[in-house]
């Protein structure tokens, strides 16, 4: 037997583990825009009860919005990385800029929606 058998299983067992890696991370991306989406329409809810409907309105469809740009750039990356892998190619692996700018749309749609609570409370 001249071994290639084992290295093709291998190559298998990676691409395998690197499949379900990518699938972990796309659940954690829609688990993470469902529960923006989540705290944005339970603003919007609680804006029914109060005088600043239109702030918790305003705020909410912020959050809800962000979440909604979560899911599509999550499931947008969970396709190339799929892609990539099937090809045999890593280009995705490593880059940084699309993650950090994730986070950063996320932390200031989620300030933004504080100080626009605050102001709304503040007139209201």
């Amino acid at each position: 037997m001249d071994g290639t058998g084992a290295s093709t299983n291998r190559d298998q067992s990676t691409r395998s583990r690197d499949h379900l890696a990518n699938e972990r991370t796309y659940l954690a991306w829609l688990r993470t825009a469902a529960n923006v989406m989540i705290v944005g329409l339970a603003l919007a809810k609680f804006g029914d009860r109060g005088s600043a409907t239109v702030w918790t309105l305003a705020a909410g469809g912020v959050l809800v919005a962000t979440g909604a740009g979560g899911v599509v750039y999550g499931t947008s990356r969970y396709i190339r990385v799929s892609h990539e892998l099937e090809s045999g190619r890593s280009e995705t692996v490593g880059q940084v800029r699309g993650p950090v700018l994730a986070a950063a749309v996320l932390l200031v749609s989620i300030l933004f929606s504080l100080a626009v609570l605050m102001i709304g409370g503040r007139s209201g």
